[in-house]
């Protein structure tokens, strides 16, 4: 069985893809516990987070 490599980066495994993923669903997060900093509207915060979650599951299918 031969693993294609990654479209976004080419590697066969997904590592890079679960810590892109990683980074962008904590991005979303970390902006809402900070104090004293405003953070990202609630559907940039959504977007970030579904699309990092999306991320982390593409790599570990993989």
């Amino acid at each position: 069985m031969r693993i294609e490599p990654c479209a976004i980066f080419p590697v066969e495994s997904g590592a890079p893809i679960i810590g892109l993923g990683i980074l962008m669903a904590a991005f979303a997060i970390v902006t809402y516990l900070i104090a004293g900093y405003e953070p990202m509207p609630l559907p940039v915060a959504a977007v970030f987070l579904g699309f990092g979650i999306f991320l982390v599951w593409l790599g570990l299918k993989r």
